[in-house]
């Protein structure tokens, strides 16, 4: 993952996504998503994201 992307997250929040220095690819919430029950999904804030295909490389 060179470049950075931007994903939406189940909940409706929209990430910019990069992988930080273990390897694992974070996302910053840019918008979070008028449904999102999450109190951690705050515009600012990282959070590493679900799911096998953004696990660390081997």
């Amino acid at each position: 993952m060179s470049d950075n992307l931007q994903k939406a997250l189940p909940c409706g929040c929209l990430v910019d996504t990069h992988r930080d220095f273990l390897g694992r690819v974070v996302g910053t919430i840019v918008t979070r998503g008028e449904q999102c029950p999450r109190t951690e999904h705050a515009s600012g804030q990282v959070v590493i994201m679900p799911g096998r295909e953004h696990a660390r490389p081997e």
